[in-house]
């Protein structure tokens, strides 16, 4: 197997993902039908499902970069390897004639055929939570048996986004947060500026930089003063009914990046003071996935009353 495809040495701190995904290439014919790449956005899901999927659908079977397939791939084209587009919920689709990316186009008009040019077919949910319920249901079976020649790889940050059923049926590959010093060490090797509030992620989500930023800095002019931190409040609840945002992004994701900008302020600068704050935080952070409906408004409020009277 040609180990420098996978470039090991960008998917730095994953050993764990790359030890499956190395013996399912030694062993393609026992490669599950459904793979679920689970873990924080930003260490490198995407970056090992593309690279695992070119490096199967290769002709030479090694990622040679110079076969039909690996051409048509690097160009985007590849009509075995089957991308759902990103920031977009996915649907089940019309009965008649369903819209492209649907599951019911999946279903009715790309997989029940044979692979055009490799022995394989990838079809690839970068954020697997978009599919919506409906969808998931129409698909399960599907991914209970899937087509011999079809194999699916669903991306998601948290495992409980999709039905039990699903995640029983496939096998999991975990990603974890990197080390700050395996953080930096990436971000240098392509060119990248990493900041601190990230953690261990390149990026913790699909949003543009000069976008966080102004959101670093408004938590950071309003956090550490009581009175402020109530207009902090008011400001985070605008933004969470403001469905005009250029870059609107899911509530829940949009929270858990206003805990990283809070949790970064709060360790920076009187961190022994700031304690009972942060621990309110990451209370706040651990059940914000519990999947209860309008559930981040009420936990908003239980964080800012405790962000207001704790004292620095």
């Amino acid at each position: 197997m040609n180990d420098s495809f996978f470039q090991v040495d960008e998917l730095i701190g994953q050993d764990t993902a790359l030890t499956f995904l190395h013996s399912f290439l030694k062993e393609k014919d026992r490669i599950p039908g459904v793979l679920i790449f689970h873990g924080p956005d930003g260490v490198g899901k995407w970056f090992a499902a593309e690279r695992f999927a070119r490096h199967l659908l290769c002709l030479n079977e090694n990622s040679c970069g110079v076969c039909d397939s690996c051409r048509l791939f690097m160009k985007g084209e590849h009509p075995d390897f089957i991308q759902f587009p990103k920031n977009k919920n996915i649907a089940i689709g019309k009965d008649k004639d369903p819209e492209d990316f649907t599951i019911r186009w999946l279903l009715g008009s790309r997989i029940i055929y044979k692979p055009h040019i490799s022995q394989k077919r990838i079809v690839l949910f970068p954020e697997a939570h978009r599919i919506n319920n409906e969808a998931e249901t129409t698909l399960l079976k599907t991914l209970e048996e899937p087509p011999p020649h079809t194999k699916f790889i669903l991306i998601v940050n948290d495992l409980s986004k999709l039905k039990k059923t699903i995640v029983s049926r496939s096998v999991c590959i975990p990603f974890q947060y990197l080390p700050q010093t395996k953080v930096y060490s990436i971000a240098r090797n392509l060119d990248k500026t990493i900041k601190e509030y990230y953690g261990g992620s390149l990026n913790p989500f699909d949003i543009s930089d000069e976008q966080i930023e102004e959101w670093h800095e408004t938590v950071k002019n309003l956090c550490q003063d009581p009175i402020l931190v109530l207009k902090l409040e008011n400001w985070i609840r605008e933004k969470m009914s403001d469905s005009k945002g250029k870059e609107k992004i899911p509530n829940i994701d949009f929270l858990e990046m206003i805990s990283l900008l809070l949790l970064y302020e709060y360790r920076r600068e009187n961190f022994e003071n700031n304690i009972r704050k942060i621990h309110a935080i990451l209370e706040f952070k651990s059940k914000l996935h519990y999947n209860i409906p309008a559930l981040e408004y009420f936990l908003l409020s239980q964080l800012f009353l405790k962000l207001s009277s704790s004292p620095r």
